[in-house]
């Protein structure tokens, strides 16, 4: 399975998947990658879950969590 990034941001690649939920709802999550130092670095389960009515909303709504998860990360490094 190939994956595209729907985002760059700060570095990081994200990656969003979006699944229905029934009754009309989905729902969203990401994982994240940044090439460091020993190859790429792979973050699953990064941001969300994410709800959404529509897929572009669960998606929109998990990239900003992402984008949020990211910047913590980035202001505490390890």
């Amino acid at each position: 399975m190939s994956r595209t990034v729907d985002d760059l941001y700060e570095g990081f690649r994200i990656f969003v998947f979006v699944l229905p939920q029934g009754d009309d709802q989905w729902s969203a999550t990401s994982e994240v990658e940044r090439d460091g130092a020993e190859g790429v670095e792979t973050f699953q389960k990064f941001g969300g879950p994410c709800p959404g009515r529509t897929a572009e909303e669960a998606r929109l709504a998990v990239l900003a969590d992402t984008r949020h998860k990211i910047d913590n990360v980035l202001a505490e490094p390890c």
